[in-house]
């Protein structure tokens, strides 16, 4: 199953699974969008995919040598496709980001109306063999 529908794979993650990809993804909105947080990429989109990842991989990890575990990856990606399609595209994100921040606490509209622009894209890694061929663990 080559480059997989990633917005199916997304939607076919398990109820469980989707609960905890909208709740990780609001987490993750509320550190972007903090005033005082520096962001590392300069795209919001990348941004906010790697805070929630990282969660992810922390949050759902089943052994120790989780951090080798690609699929792992992947999941995470898919699990934030469907957050961001759910919460975060077509101008979502601006709301989200209102709803959960307050005004004196968060960056300001011209800001987040540039983020929002910034989350209508969608992660393609969504395979283990999509980081296995780009990752090497000597």
């Amino acid at each position: 199953m080559r480059r997989n529908d990633e917005v199916k794979q997304a939607y076919e993650l398990s109820g469980e699974k989707k609960q905890h990809a909208l709740d990780l993804y609001k987490k993750s909105v509320v550190e972007l969008v903090n005033q005082n947080y520096k962001m590392r990429a300069d795209n919001a989109h990348t941004e906010l995919s790697t805070i929630f990842g990282v969660d992810w991989l922390f949050t759902m990890r089943s052994n120790g040598d989780f951090l080798r575990d690609m699929s792992l990856y992947a999941e995470a990606n898919v699990a934030f496709n469907y957050a961001n399609l759910t919460l975060g595209i077509s101008g979502r994100f601006v709301e989200l980001a209102k709803s959960l921040v307050a005004v004196d606490e968060r960056v300001d509209n011209a800001t987040l109306k540039s983020m929002a622009k910034q989350m209508d894209s969608i992660l393609t890694a969504t395979t283990a063999e999509d980081f296995e061929s780009k990752l090497s663990f000597a």
